[in-house]
């Protein structure tokens, strides 16, 4: 049974709730590939509008070579929102079945509270970010970083 299915056919299969240390110990049936980061900011969350997917999601990306999850979880926060979160905490481990070809991969989720705002500067991946509430309608939210939230 799979956790959501995203309107574009992704499918939120799993999340394991696992020490950081035991991560590889529970991908051994797909890659770990990306990191993303459920930030606070006084009880509202940090996203960020994809100026490529034209909607808002959370920060976060692929990992690079020689990179941890949590390098990339650091990185990703800092180059799309100009933000960086004193103590990130190792939340987890997402297990995802992606379309088109149906392929298994896991990311790394990390949370923690942003203690001040950086200004933002517009990039080539982000247009702006936001705090969002959970409630306001700020328009469309990929519904499986919306999901991930209650992960915080």
């Amino acid at each position: 049974m799979s956790i959501l299915t995203h309107s574009k056919g992704h499918i939120f299969l799993d999340f394991l709730k696992i020490a950081e240390k035991d991560m590889f110990k529970n991908t051994v049936d797909a890659p770990l590939t990306h990191a993303l980061v459920v930030a606070r900011y006084q009880g509202k969350y940090l996203l960020m509008f994809n100026n490529w997917r034209q909607h808002w999601e959370l920060p976060g990306g692929i990992i690079d070579p020689g990179e941890t999850a949590r390098e990339c979880a650091e990185r990703e926060l800092m180059e799309e929102t100009n933000q960086t979160v004193p103590a990130l905490t190792f939340k987890g481990l997402m297990k995802f079945r992606l379309k088109p070809d149906d392929r298994l991969e896991y990311g790394a989720l990390y949370s923690g509270e942003l203690t001040n705002l950086q200004l933002f500067s517009k990039n080539d991946e982000a247009e702006q970010i936001i705090l969002w509430d959970t409630k306001t309608n700020i328009g469309y939210i990929d519904e499986i970083d919306e999901k991930l939230i209650e992960y915080y």
